[in-house]
């Protein structure tokens, strides 16, 4: 099952968007609504996801997010 993280959430449509219940197993998915602290909150709670889907600007990808989520695949 391929993790999925959903970054920025927070006017919480992303199930709208997505529909989560028919996808659920393929994917795991976690809604993240709330903004990180910091980069390195955002690497503590992204580490193991092997997808981002990213719905707002708030959370900046940097080269150093990348490079510390060794599972990352993909960016949507």
């Amino acid at each position: 099952m391929i993790k999925v993280a959903i970054l920025d959430d927070y006017q919480n449509v992303s199930h709208v968007f997505v529909d989560l219940k028919n996808l659920s197993g393929k994917y795991d998915f976690k809604i993240f609504s709330e903004p990180f602290l910091n980069e390195e909150d955002a690497v503590e709670k992204l580490i193991g996801f092997e997808a981002l889907l990213i719905m707002r600007e708030r959370t900046p990808i940097t080269k150093n997010l990348i490079n510390n989520l060794k599972d990352l695949k993909f960016i949507i």
